[in-house]
């Protein structure tokens, strides 16, 4: 430590005018041929490499010599050092402690990558190597030889002291630091007086914007949500075909759209809106008085409204409606089997709702619980049997009862969506279910296959030999998906 001051206070010395030389008396002389007196010292002039001058010196004399020249280091009328000398100060420290990491087993981090201002003393990062064997972290290698390693440890060496070299030996290279950067270059703008003819160059103001500003987003509060799927089959057989059968065209149309309110941040309010109209038909060559069959039409209104009671829990009252808008025959008469209102059931509940949707599994649920439940079936079709849809009397029938709600969607895979939806209602009577699952396996953005299964329970229709009270409905498809 003692040989790293001296050699700094030595280069300040130097830099300042003192010579890192002994001070001796103007009559003295020296002569490096004579033997050298007792009370000769020699100092080694690190920065100047300048070769040392021996002569005897009076130490007082010398100490005071040497305190006037630090003295004229200083500010005056302060105890600061002058800005120069600190700056020099740095450099040097820092050269220091770079060449003192040398020969060890600490490498530095190659000061290549140092900027290239050197505006002050920096602390060198340095990484331990362990020598031992049992090293856990030591890479493991096929060879055992290193001589790359060590070629490359010399070459790092070498430019660690080419540096150092030349921030010590030469600081005038360092051409900026943070006292003497050069301004940013003006621009100027050109302004024509069209009244005088005149044109005027002016400098271009400067302006520095610390806010940059801020758009209110305005808060949307309906999301609409419209889903469209067609799905298409076509099959043909010739009259002559060996094995027989009978050509047919088969088309699915499922058309949903929602409306919900948006209310993100309390959430104190629950409103859904969807509408769906699902429509199945097919060709009937067998049926001699009609070429088209409805398989399945079905339009219902589900609606949704609450108000927020704790947590994820709601007061909500609901309603579905549901009827279809084409009729249908029984094949090769004119019996129908169903008509525009006819039926049409009703159903309006109060109840609490529970809501949970977690954006990261993709999975979604809602289920309403209904304790008070009112159940509205009627037709309007005259030609139409009312018992056949459970109405014992007249062409309308009241219920009073309970109902419950649930629901489920899950992308369960990137391209795997479920949708699953179960109502049960009751009205301590007899008792009324549908399980409807959908499985929409997407393929691309307009184009999917989908599953359909539709499982629904009756006991107020006449009762089935083979399915009893149950009736089953299973549909797959292929064809066109467009969601926006």
């Amino acid at each position: 430590m003692g040989s790293r001051m001296t050699t700094l206070l030595i280069g300040i010395l130097s830099v300042t005018g003192l010579s890192a030389t002994t001070v001796a008396p103007a009559d003295s002389t020296a002569s490096a041929a004579q033997p050298l007196p007792a009370d000769t010292t020699l100092v080694a002039d690190s920065l100047a490499a300048r070769p040392a001058q021996v002569t005897p010196f009076d130490s007082i004399q010398y100490q005071q010599e040497a305190d006037k020249r630090l003295l004229s280091l200083m500010e005056t009328d302060t105890t600061e050092q002058m800005l120069p000398v600190i700056k020099m100060l740095r450099m040097l420290e820092y050269a220091d402690s770079i060449k003192a990491a040398q020969g060890s087993n600490e490498i530095p981090v190659n000061p290549l990558f140092l900027p290239i201002v050197f505006k002050e003393q920096m602390s060198t990062p340095l990484q331990h190597l362990p020598e031992a064997d049992n090293n856990p972290f030591k890479p493991r290698s096929l060879t055992v030889n290193d001589q790359w390693l060590q070629r490359e440890i010399e070459r790092e060496k070498t430019r660690e002291m080419a540096q150092n070299y030349v921030i010590v030996n030469y600081p005038k290279m360092i051409h900026y630091n943070l006292d003497n950067l050069p301004e940013v270059p003006k621009q100027y703008i050109i302004e024509n007086d069209p009244v005088k003819h005149v044109l005027s160059i002016k400098e271009k103001p400067l302006i520095i914007k610390n806010d940059v500003g801020k758009e209110k987003i305005k808060l949307k509060r309906w999301v609409v949500n419209f889903q469209s799927a067609i799905q298409f089959s076509q099959v043909y057989v010739s009259e002559n075909w060996y094995q027989g059968g009978t050509s047919n065209v088969n088309l699915l149309s499922d058309q949903q759209f929602s409306i919900k309110y948006n209310d993100p941040k309390e959430q104190r309010i629950l409103f859904e809106n969807l509408v769906q109209w699902r429509l199945n038909i097919n060709s009937a060559p067998e049926d001699t008085l009609r070429s088209v069959r409805v398989s399945e039409d079905l339009f219902q209104i589900n609606s949704k409204f609450g108000l927020k009671a704790y947590n994820k829990w709601y007061y909500t009252a609901t309603l579905n409606f549901k009827t279809q808008f084409l009729s249908s025959y029984t094949a090769n008469t004119n019996d129908k089997v169903a008509a525009f209102l006819s039926p049409a059931e009703l159903n309006i509940g109060l109840g609490m709702s529970y809501q949970y949707k977690n954006d990261k599994k993709q999975f979604e649920t809602s289920i309403s619980l209904s304790p008070l439940s009112y159940n509205l079936q009627f037709i309007i079709d005259n030609d139409m049997d009312p018992s056949s849809f459970g109405i014992k009397s007249g062409k309308s029938m009241n219920q009073y009862g309970s109902s419950f709600e649930g629901r489920i969607k899950w992308e369960f895979y990137h391209n795997m969506v479920w949708t699953c939806r179960l109502f049960y209602f009751t009205s301590y009577d007899h008792v009324q279910g549908d399980w409807e699952n959908t499985f929409d396996f997407i393929l691309n953005r307009f184009f999917s296959t989908r599953l359909f299964v539709h499982l629904r329970y009756d006991d107020a229709l006449a009762l089935n030999k083979d399915l009893g009270h149950f009736q089953l409905k299973e549909l797959l498809s292929f064809g066109f998906n467009y969601k926006f």
